[in-house]
């Protein structure tokens, strides 16, 4: 190994040049020489390309965000009309229940009004079938709201 690092003319310190890159070095032009013509019509080609995709991607950037800005609008519009729709709905349920609750303690018997509040169809969540005690709930709700002299239909 000699003093400057090299071992048969390899070298181990950065950027030192070896053995293979010091016999050819890299093409290099002079001041006073030009590029070759071809050469000057790749870099037109090239920086023409370069410019083409550029304009190309920044079209295609705006278009991106104007559709999303679109889409953002579009979202915003939509709930704000399903909220002003659920605040009319909800309104208007409120109104519906206040009305019906209104009208289930004026006037009539207890019966009556007991009957208003209760399902008597039998179309509810549990149905009740002929012979359940539901059944038969429903049956003596009927007859206590037609009897007139029933105990409690005078009133409160």
């Amino acid at each position: 190994m000699s003093p400057g690092g090299t071992i048969t003319g390899t070298s181990f310190l950065p950027g030192a040049p070896t053995a293979s890159s010091s016999s050819c070095p890299p093409p290099s032009f002079e001041e006073h020489e030009e590029e070759p013509e071809v050469i000057k019509e790749w870099r037109a080609r090239r920086d023409a390309q370069r410019a083409h995709r550029d304009e190309t991607s920044t079209e295609k950037k705006a278009e991106t965000i104007k559709e999303a800005q679109q889409a953002i609008d579009d979202f915003y519009d939509n709930y704000n009309d399903k909220k002003e729709k659920n605040i009319a709905q909800t309104r208007r349920e409120a109104e519906e229940f206040l009305n019906s609750r209104d009208d289930t303690t004026a006037g009539g018997t207890s019966w009556e009004r007991i009957a208003k509040l209760v399902d008597l169809s039998g179309k509810g969540m549990k149905g009740g079938a002929t012979g359940t005690g539901k059944e038969r709930f429903r049956e003596l709700l009927l007859s206590l709201r037609k009897d007139e002299n029933a105990p409690g239909a005078t009133g409160y």
